[in-house]
């Protein structure tokens, strides 16, 4: 049942799945013609921030959706079973979206690719969203040269999902651009950020696709967040990385923590101190 007693100080609550996103300067085997993600790294800096423990390793993006949406460890499941493959598509589960749905606020799933991807239209429904907005719903969208839809487009979807309700919102919204299979051959022209060195032809060609994606996804988020800096009430958006690419990433060539971290970030248009912590993805 709805609280009627909600409290207007609530924020309102937005997640940020980015596909395949690290910090491309932790590769140690490569070199860059320039930092790609330079507005990331300031987000680091300035708040709270740490390392994410992953269920996945170039791949598996819906496992680390279901640890963050619900707070269970994939582990509790068969080995390589995907939640939203097999229990959720006609069961219900308790989500961070249901238990806030009980509090007020109004909850939203946005992803810049089709509906059918990881059943996610048969999976929110029964995870507690009130919508869901995929990629057939929206218009304008740009691709890469791999024919991914780039994140720009999110930045309106997820203001527009705010805007639409009177009560606080809370919006998971997944993306797509950073998605694999990375080619081996040039696919860029005059590309923002070059391979100046890589072991071999393929791989250069492969981190310079990867490494342009990436480096669009940070003006997404600079974009999006001074959006956010101006909407007239009090926003957290929680960005992280789904797992790392799929670039036959080494312990040796990554200097994360290991191949299973990513990286968090907590921002918020309002003061918030800044806390610094490695986490897992269910917490």
């Amino acid at each position: 049942p709805v609280q009627e007693d909600v409290d207007e100080d609530y924020p309102n609550i937005l997640f940020l799945q980015l596909e395949s996103f690290v910090d491309p300067n932790l590769f140690n085997h490569i070199e860059l013609s320039k930092n790609p993600v330079p507005f990331f790294q300031s987000l680091v800096k300035n708040y709270s921030s740490g390392n994410l423990k992953v269920p996945a390793c170039g791949a598996g993006t819906a496992n680390t959706e279901f640890e963050v949406m619900t707070g269970i460890s994939v582990k509790f499941f068969g080995p390589g079973e995907y939640p939203f493959k097999s229990v959720l598509k006609d069961q219900c589960a308790e989500s961070a979206a249901a238990d806030l749905k009980a509090m007020g606020y109004s909850t939203h799933a946005i992803h810049n690719h089709r509906a059918l991807f990881y059943n996610r239209n048969q999976v929110f429904d029964n995870i507690g969203y009130d919508t869901f907005t995929s990629l057939e719903y929206m218009s304008g969208v740009a691709k890469t040269p791999k024919n991914w839809a780039k994140d720009e487009v999110l930045t309106d979807q997820i203001l527009e999902s705010m805007k639409q309700t009177k009560s606080r919102d809370y919006t998971y919204t997944i993306s797509v651009q950073g998605h694999g299979k990375y080619p081996t051959e040039q696919v860029i022209t005059n590309p923002e950020i070059q391979v100046t060195y890589a072991p071999s032809e393929e791989m250069k060609w492969k981190y310079e696709y990867y490494v342009n994606q990436v480096y669009e996804m940070d003006k997404f988020l600079k974009e999006l967040t001074s959006e956010l800096e101006k909407y007239d009430e009090d926003v957290v958006l929680v960005l992280y990385g789904d797992h790392i690419p799929a670039l036959d990433v080494t312990e040796d060539s990554y200097d994360g923590e290991n191949l299973y971290t990513t990286q968090y970030v907590i921002w918020s248009n309002f003061d918030m101190e800044k806390k610094d912590k490695n986490l897992t993805a269910y917490q």
